[in-house]
């Protein structure tokens, strides 16, 4: 239509109008586009992982592997959408990952390991029922961190108080305390209380595990 830039803005200087009007059906096509594009301060990332829990109180791992884990691997082998399973088996408990390829519908694929899990009927009779359910993507906001020359407790009640005020604010989400390790609760017995009671060690340390 034109034959060089000249003609081009010859034609714009005898046609004003229309010059206005490409002008302005460009602005309003800028602001369109631009109101209807998905913006986030943090990339967002697709769910792509299902995660299987089990407890089984009282088991070893070698126990989970064999009547948990193993059973859930076999029932989900040849599901479609699953690119890998991977797992691990501790004492009284078993936690199976399974990664979905990204042209797969995660929700889908979810219905399908639970009606899989579910059918599975020999499980251990003292485990539990099985947790089947989507991992959320998460982004990281922000870290913190917290020192000082005080005891490891101290420093961790300090940590519980953080915590507890930015959940309080209503603005996060979730928090996640990294670097202190887990409180434990030591229980010691005489060997002279075990004689008196008729007792072993093997016998009080089942009695807490089924209690705990």
């Amino acid at each position: 239509m034109f034959k060089s830039i000249s003609s081009l803005v010859e034609y714009t200087v005898k046609y004003p109008i229309l010059a206005n009007i490409i002008i302005a059906l460009t602005l309003i096509m800028g602001i369109v586009s631009l109101l209807n594009t998905k913006k986030s301060f943090f990339p967002t990332q697709k769910d792509k992982n299902i995660i299987i829990q089990v407890s089984y109180p009282g088991a070893a791992p070698e126990e989970m592997e064999e009547g948990v884990t193993l059973k859930i691997e076999e029932a989900t082998n040849g599901i479609a959408g699953i690119e890998k399973v991977t797992s691990t088996s501790s004492e009284d408990f078993a936690s199976i990952t399974v990664e979905v390829l990204e042209n797969f519908d995660i929700d889908q694929v979810l219905t399908e390991v639970k009606n899989a899990v579910d059918g599975i009927n020999s499980f251990p009779e003292d485990s539990e029922k099985p947790i089947v359910y989507k991992q959320r993507q998460q982004s990281t906001a922000q870290w913190l961190g917290l020192t000082g020359d005080v005891d490891l407790a101290v420093l961790k009640r300090y940590a519980d108080d953080i915590e507890d005020e930015l959940l309080a604010s209503g603005k996060v989400s979730q928090v996640n305390l990294n670097g202190l390790n887990p409180l434990e609760i030591s229980i010691e017995v005489s060997e002279a209380d075990l004689l008196r009671y008729d007792l072993t060690f093997d016998a009080v340390a089942n009695a807490v595990r089924q209690n705990n």
